[in-house]
């Protein structure tokens, strides 16, 4: 989903006084933004964390005093990777990641490969269900989180935010 669909659902609002989320000052939206961004890696660390947790012996059982969270990132990237692949999708996952590891980041030629990738894990749902439903419970979290902006901001009223949530907006 991202940072652009956000934007879009806040420009959507249709306030009694026109504003609009262009009229939320610039830093404002970019603290919004960044704290949506952080949220949702949160969300996903943590989810895929469940999903696939530290197999025997890759860990020790007694807890870490501190924990790193790069490295926990990392591992938890590792098992998802494996996962990913060990699926009917490897080849379209392989090529969102290799385009993502290329450019050191998420471009807009490594969004046009997302939609085969998420038609590929439709195809193969019955493998790929757990990463299908953790995507669903993101955007409704995304969706969740960019209203209660809205309406904070006064871009969006409490009808409008009751409205976009009993459709789904997506």
């Amino acid at each position: 989903m991202g940072i652009i669909a956000s934007s879009t659902i806040l420009k959507t609002g249709d306030s009694k006084s026109n504003s609009g989320y262009h009229q939320i000052p610039a830093e404002r939206r970019r603290a919004h933004q960044e704290a949506l961004a952080n949220a949702t890696v949160d969300l996903i660390a943590r989810e895929l964390d469940v999903l696939f947790p530290p197999k025997l012996g890759d860990t020790s059982t007694d807890p870490p005093k501190e924990i790193d969270t790069t490295k926990r990132d990392e591992e938890i990237e590792l098992r998802f990777c494996e996962f990913m692949k060990e699926g009917g999708c490897k080849e379209s996952f392989t090529a969102l990641k290799n385009c993502v590891d290329e450019a050191q980041r998420y471009t807009e030629t490594c969004h046009k490969l997302w939609p085969r990738l998420i038609k590929c894990m439709h195809a193969h749902s019955d493998y790929y269900q757990p990463i299908l439903a953790l995507k669903k419970a993101c955007e409704e979290q995304i969706l969740k989180d960019i209203l209660s902006i809205g309406l904070s901001e006064g871009v969006l009223s409490e009808e409008d935010v009751a409205t976009k949530q009993a459709d789904g907006f997506w």
